[in-house]
């Protein structure tokens, strides 16, 4: 029962068992939870949210790893749902402002700039997470200047 557990929460309630791009999957699990659910939080409590749902993501990441016997799993994608959040802090709810976030997000997912690209080497958990929180920090910082102009 406790792996089921742990395979359900790191995968996004199976987003990460998706058989095509589960990580894109995993991104777009974040995304609904942002425009259904984060919308009607004020962003003391969506800062909250999003660290403890990142601070069980990085322990339960690391107990997967063992479940899958594999280093940062292609089935856990709850790194990319956590990242997506923490994309999308102090952006407007909305349709464009989801999806701008959500190509900026997997852009910088996939292509790791720097530092992004070290995060990974980190032990167990934090190395699966680590990355894509960064990514999403970049993400942040991009749509928030672009709406300063907006």
């Amino acid at each position: 029962m406790k792996n089921f557990l742990v395979k359900m929460y790191v995968s996004v309630f199976g987003l990460g068992h998706l058989p095509v791009a589960p990580g894109t999957w995993g991104t777009f699990g974040g995304l609904l939870f942002w425009q259904y659910y984060l919308k009607y939080v004020d962003i003391k409590m969506y800062l909250i949210v999003t660290i403890v749902l990142s601070i069980i993501g990085i322990y339960l990441s690391g107990v997967a790893e063992r479940i899958y016997r594999s280093k940062d799993s292609q089935h856990i994608v709850v790194d990319e749902f956590c990242g997506y959040l923490v994309g999308m802090i102090c952006v407007p709810i909305g349709f464009y402002w989801g999806i701008a976030g959500f190509v900026l997000f997997r852009i910088f997912d996939i292509f790791k700039p720097v530092p992004i690209r070290q995060l990974e080497k980190l032990p167990l958990g934090l190395g699966v997470m680590a990355d894509d929180l960064m990514a999403g920090a970049y993400t942040a910082i991009i749509l928030n200047v672009v709406k300063l102009f907006y």
